[in-house]
């Protein structure tokens, strides 16, 4: 028995068969629109068709015939040229297809920033509100610094000042005559000059100037100036010998400089990150959206050739339907995809941008650097001690320390008793007119008869001089306010000095995340490339064997949608891996040295 072979044609022809017979709809079906189908005229008379028993009278009722829900409006007449069966059987396409554009909100296509990462990074140093806000701080910390040496400021004080006293006179030698009364007047003009010594002391010097006059029967000189000037000088000898409170505000302040200092690194490293994020992201987003488009552009040249087959009638019209509903959904991962270019650029100018006004948020920007796969070279050890000597984290704490070591100094030098030292020296100048009495001249020796001058050269003649010489003693009964603040900050450095080990682990744990990040995103991109070249060689069989009548539609817009999905996680891979070479360096503390940057200190 001869056995005849069947050509492709002949087989396409017997599928087309098929999917024909398969749209013939028995009576009663009910299609996906919840539609019965009309009953198509049979070519037989009705009674050659056998029947079991009589049909209930409601078995032949379609939808259109039952009346609407309440309150539901009727289902309106459709067209039988839209009706789901001839949209099935349709030889031509029932959706325009319709390119995405590339517009985006707020963008202008035509003004085009084409910039490097070293640019970017530039330009947020620069402009970058948050890098401006730290600067601010850094100067905050400067005047605390300038107000704390203001304690060793000298003080000059002066004043000026009449007074006129009447007193009550009850003996004879006090010069009241007959009144009973004396009334004094008197002119005085005092300055002083005040400091704060660097060992803790005190030095003041007061010069003060009076000029009296009286009708005091007994007063010798009338008027007569009084000149005085004295000196004292006080000095710790125990408590605030070593450190007072000025000298502890004005160590403190130059700890929180530098603290404000590293702070401010700190921001400028989180930025540099920042920046580098965005822009790697900027370069996925990108990238993925021209690989959705080279999708959309697959399944379109699919149309085409779909339609010149089901034209030829070797492609049942069916499939077209498929692949514009695949054409329609890959334009919308495009859409997704101009989103996530929006977002990733909008994330980049507000970084590198300190104005809302600025021309630049118009800008469309091209990243010019590509990612590639750059080795890094480092390795667990180097990378470790780079991280415990870079990190700004570390220094930070540091410093906190060293501010409490500070404040400890203190308190702990608060526990003294407080003994002072003190010295005084004072000179007197006297000089007036002599006053006559009874019209008896009173004697008044020579060197005190004169004006202003006169008392002057007397004050300074050291003839008259006055000092003291001695120490004072005081302590708190308990001195409970001195302990319980040198307990608390013993307590604080001891807590300060656990939360320096736990984060010297946590970075190395962190170090060593990076490292393996990484090394799992480089093996990534290896497999992603690899999958990628597979998918376009499945994608070139599977459309030859489809060319050959061997596979069908469904499966070469599978394989298409697998290519794209296989681009699109090479190109993450890639991503993820200069991502995770951004964070290598900011968890090794070598950002700005690799990124080119230089902070300069404000000392």
């Amino acid at each position: 028995m001869r056995t005849r072979s069947t050509s492709p044609t002949t087989r396409l022809q017997i599928v087309g068969a098929v999917l024909a017979a398969t749209f013939v709809i028995a009576p009663g079906a009910v299609l996906a629109n919840g539609r019965r189908p009309a009953s198509r005229p049979s070519a037989k008379p009705a009674a050659a068709a056998p029947v079991a028993a009589a049909p209930d009278a409601k078995a032949n009722e379609t939808f259109d015939d039952v009346p609407p829900i309440q309150g539901q409006a009727p289902n309106p007449p459709q067209d039988p040229s839209t009706t789901p069966n001839n949209q099935l059987t349709a030889t031509s396409p029932l959706i325009t297809f319709v390119d995405v554009p590339a517009t985006r909100v707020g963008v202008d296509q035509a003004n085009v920033l084409s910039l490097t990462m070293h640019d970017a990074i530039k330009m947020a140093v620069a402009n970058n509100l948050s890098i401006e806000i730290s600067k601010f701080d850094v100067r905050s910390s400067e005047y605390d610094l300038i107000s704390a040496k203001g304690g060793y400021d000298p003080l000059l004080a002066a004043d000026i000042g009449f007074t006129s006293a009447t007193f009550p006179v009850t003996s004879l030698f006090q010069g009241g005559g007959t009144d009973a009364s004396v009334t004094q007047k008197e002119l005085a003009f005092n300055a002083s000059f005040q400091r704060l010594l660097e060992s803790g002391g005190n030095f003041k010097a007061t010069f003060n100037n009076t000029r009296e006059t009286t009708d005091s029967t007994a007063s010798t000189l009338n008027p007569i100036y009084r000149p005085t000037l004295t000196l004292d000088i006080s000095q710790p000898l125990m408590r605030n010998f070593k450190i007072d409170s000025t000298r502890r505000q004005i160590k403190l302040a130059k700890k929180q400089l530098d603290l404000t200092d590293v702070q401010f690194r700190q921001q400028v490293i989180d930025t540099i990150t920042s920046v580098q994020r965005a822009y790697w992201d900027l370069v996925y987003a990108l990238r993925n959206e021209q690989i959705q488009r080279e999708s959309v552009e697959l399944a379109r040249v699919q149309l085409e050739n779909n339609l010149r087959q089901v034209e030829a009638g070797t492609l049942a019209p069916i499939e077209l339907r498929s692949t514009e509903s695949n054409l329609e959904l890959r334009k919308e991962f495009v859409i997704t995809a101009l989103q996530a270019i929006t977002t990733a650029e909008n994330t980049l100018k507000n970084l590198m941008f300190n104005d809302p006004g600025d021309p630049m948020w118009f800008a469309r920007i091209t990243p010019v650097d590509p990612a590639g796969l750059v080795p890094t070279g480092a390795d667990l050890d180097s990378s470790m001690k780079a991280a415990v000597l870079n990190r700004p984290e570390l220094t930070q704490l540091k410093l906190r320390t060293e501010l409490k070591q500070i404040d400890r100094e203190f308190f702990k030098n608060q526990l003294k008793p407080q003994v002072d030292a003190f010295f005084q020296y004072s000179l007197r100048g006297t000089a007036g007119s002599p006053a006559i009495s009874t019209g008896n001249p009173v004697f008044v020796p020579e060197q005190f008869i004169g004006g202003y001058g006169r008392s002057i050269g007397t004050l300074f003649s050291t003839d008259f001089p006055t000092y003291s010489v001695g120490v004072r003693f005081s302590f708190p009964i308990g001195n409970n306010v001195a302990e319980a603040n040198f307990g608390r900050t013993e307590a604080e450095l001891r807590q300060l000095d656990a939360e320096q080990r736990r984060m010297v682990q946590s970075i190395q744990v962190e170090v060593r995340n990076a490292l393996q990040s990484v090394d799992a995103a480089r093996q990534r991109f290896e497999a992603a490339r690899a999958s990628r070249v597979a998918a376009e060689a499945q994608l070139r069989g599977e459309e030859e064997r489809f060319r050959a009548g061997l596979s069908t539609n469904f499966f070469v817009l599978d394989r298409q949608n697998q290519l794209s999905e296989a681009r699109g996680r090479e190109a993450l891979a890639l991503t993820d891996y200069n991502k995770a070479i951004v964070e290598l360096q900011r968890v090794t503390g070598t950002t700005e040295s690799v990124n080119g940057v230089t902070i300069e200190s404000t000392e």
